[in-house]
């Protein structure tokens, strides 16, 4: 017996709640098998109670938090100790291409391959446990070995049930707001003052009947639909406050109810306690293809009573069908296309958008769609390097280059010269600079079952760091670089701490819910408990309107927020705010890299497709007047520009 290879991922994060492994593809690889239920999502079933596996995949029923994944490849069946495992399943697998990597549910795998030694048939064992007590997720082996009859799918250990319970009805009895306003009251989501118990409970209320079987009026407020879920079970009194019952009682046992509602409380509870086993069913039925239906029972690890009614439940799901004595797995069912209706197009008149001119390229080039940083120099582009990282989030012109920010650790500078090399420390995917462009800073983030953040200050021209100490959240976000110091702040929500920084010293703190600060004039919006105010260059504090969102200008002294229909930017300085309509197509998504940018504290920049040919437009605010610059092709598809210093 030879361990062929191994594949590891402490952290790995599942998409939808499953764990993925899914073959490589290879252009020279094994045809698909014949049997086209075994495809990845060729049936409706799921994950399964502990995981699945066909032709190029695995999914492992894994949930939300991260987990720790281990994959071996080894030529002959591995030994394994079934008892230091909560859940074990083997399962036939089919690799094209001899080749596996942890993958996304919706396409597309990591960087880590593991070779399996050959193409074909495997048997691959999954089993998961706990992982340690303070940490978060599971821990999966999944092991592989050649197999030239592997069989059946066989659930080999449980220690956690294969049937859950039953859904109790009550959401469906009650309605959605009263089960939320259960939840609420047990402490969960954000907090909410006691002033909530007597706000006008949202929605159509409860049947009254219902209510009147429980000695309960219909609720009018959240305090009365606490008062009803007290009646129903669902909630339970505990001290001062109250908690979601561990157990309540099914709500078929307290109430009557109508015939429709029954049927629907019914068939809400058996999908519950069924749905995860009928994917295990599922698996079965599409490797037999047909598979015999009487050792179900032995063969999913279930209760020989269960299986009549699990077998139920997955044929009217339309998972499987019968077949004599077998059972056979059931296509997924295509979705009716839809009716498309002729909708009459309604054109703005373009005398409401401003006209444009033709004006010069950006100030300080731009990002190109395959990475290009080009740069126009007597009047003409040139390619001043290249950035390769798949995502590329924000560039800032610098004293000695063009930084780059992207989605893969550091980002890249590209030197005047046309060099390009790392960054000496992560600045994540928003970094902020200096007004002079010498200091970038951001925050690294690590997101894991050990998630921390880190924020960095550096020095372009020398390539010094200065770093704070880690922390374990992911609550930090850079501000701003003035005179040398970090401004930052501790969270993402009203009211957040904010700090100034400078390296060598303690961080210092300012006033809280400090959101935006100018690096050129050191201008503030605070946005807190009392709404937003605007932190003045001269030292005033003045309210803001909450009609928009609004974000400050360079300089410091201005506000702008942007309307989309029409499209137009609300200016306000100090009198009413003032709307300017902007011509047609301009892109007012603030979502970086394309957002709108101001490439002098008096001109704004917006991203612009036109016809295919990318396009930025410019608005000089003192003027009113707007230019058009068409970026050449070699800017490819969706480039954005880089930010200049003021």
């Amino acid at each position: 017996m030879t361990l062929l290879g191994i594949l590891e991922d402490d952290e790995y994060l599942p998409e939808y709640g499953t764990l993925v492994v899914r073959d490589r593809f290879s252009a020279d690889g094994l045809a698909p098998l014949e049997n086209e239920l075994l495809g990845e999502l060729a049936t409706e079933a799921l994950s399964g109670t502990v995981a699945t596996a066909g032709d190029g995949w695995v999914h492992g029923h894994a949930g939300d938090p991260f987990q720790s994944v281990r994959l071996e490849a080894h030529d002959t069946p591995p030994e394994v100790v079934f008892e230091d495992w909560e859940d074990v399943v083997e399962s036939p697998f089919h690799s094209r291409s001899g080749r596996v990597a942890l993958g996304l549910l919706t396409g597309g795998e990591y960087d880590g391959t593991l070779e399996l030694g050959r193409r074909g048939l495997f048997q691959v064992r999954i089993a998961r446990r706990a992982a340690a007590e303070e940490e978060e997720g599971d821990v999966w082996l999944v092991q592989f070995w050649p197999s030239a009859d592997p069989g059946l799918p066989r659930w080999v250990r449980r220690t956690r049930p294969a049937l859950f319970a039953p859904d109790a009805g009550w959401q469906q009895v009650l309605g959605y707001p009263v089960m939320s306003a259960a939840w609420t009251a047990a402490g969960f989501g954000p907090p909410r003052p006691d002033s909530w118990l007597d706000e006008p409970l949202p929605g159509d209320p409860p049947d009254a009947a219902i209510c009147a079987q429980l000695g309960v009026e219909p609720p009018v407020s959240h305090r009365d639909a606490v008062a009803l879920l007290v009646a129903a079970g669902v909630l339970v009194t505990d001290g001062d406050g109250y908690r979601l019952a561990e157990h309540p009682p099914l709500a078929a046992d307290r109430v009557f109810l109508p015939e429709p509602l029954a049927v629907q409380v019914e068939r809400a509870a058996a999908s519950a306690r069924y749905t995860w086993a009928a994917a295990d069913l599922t698996s079965v039925a599409a490797w037999g293809d047909p598979a015999p239906a009487g050792d179900l029972a032995e063969r999913l690890l279930v209760a020989p009573g269960e299986v009549p009614a699990l077998l139920a439940y997955a044929v009217s799901d339309h998972l499987v069908q019968r077949v004599g004595e077998g059972i056979a797995a059931l296509p997924r069912r295509r979705q009716p296309q839809p009716v498309s209706v002729p909708v009459p197009a309604v054109v703005p008149s373009r005398s409401q958008h401003p006209a444009t001119i033709p004006g010069a390229p950006p100030r300080a080039g731009v990002v190109g769609g395959n990475g290009e940083v080009i740069v126009w120099r007597a009047g003409e582009p040139v390619v001043l390097g290249r950035v390769p990282d798949q995502h590329r989030y924000r560039a800032h012109e610098t004293p000695v280059g063009i930084a780059v920010a992207t989605s893969s650790g550091p980002g890249m500078l590209v030197r005047w010269d046309g060099t390009a090399e790392r960054l000496p420390a992560d600045l994540g995917t928003h970094p902020v600079r200096s007004a002079d462009g010498r200091f970038l800073a951001g925050v690294e983030h690590h997101v894991g079952r050990r998630s921390w953040d880190r924020p960095h200050l550096l020095d372009v021209t020398t390539g010094e760091v200065a770093s704070l100490a880690r922390t374990d959240e992911l609550t930090r976000r850079a501000l701003a670089v003035i005179d040398g110091a970090l401004f930052y702040t501790d969270g993402f929500h009203v009211g957040s701490r904010t700090f100034r920084w400078r390296p060598g010293a303690d961080p210092e703190p300012l006033a809280p819910g400090l959101w935006q600060i100018d690096p050129l004039s050191g201008a503030a919006l605070e946005r807190g408990p009392d709404g937003v105010f605007h932190h003045r260059p001269d030292g005033t504090r003045t309210p803001v309107p909450a009609d928009r969102q609004y974000e400050l200008a360079p300089g410091g002294e201005l506000l702008y927020a942007f309307q989309y229909a029409p499209p137009s930017v609300w200016l306000l300085d100090d009198g009413e705010p003032e709307e300017h309509p902007l011509p047609e197509g301009c892109n007012l998504s603030t979502a970086i890299p394309s957002a709108p940018f101001w490439e002098t504290p008096t001109t704004l920049v917006f991203t612009h497709e036109r016809g295919g040919t990318s396009r930025l437009v410019r608005w000089d605010i003192r003027s009113g007047r707007f230019e058009h610059f068409d970026l050449p092709a070699v800017a490819g598809y969706r480039p954005f520009a880089v930010q200049p210093v003021y």
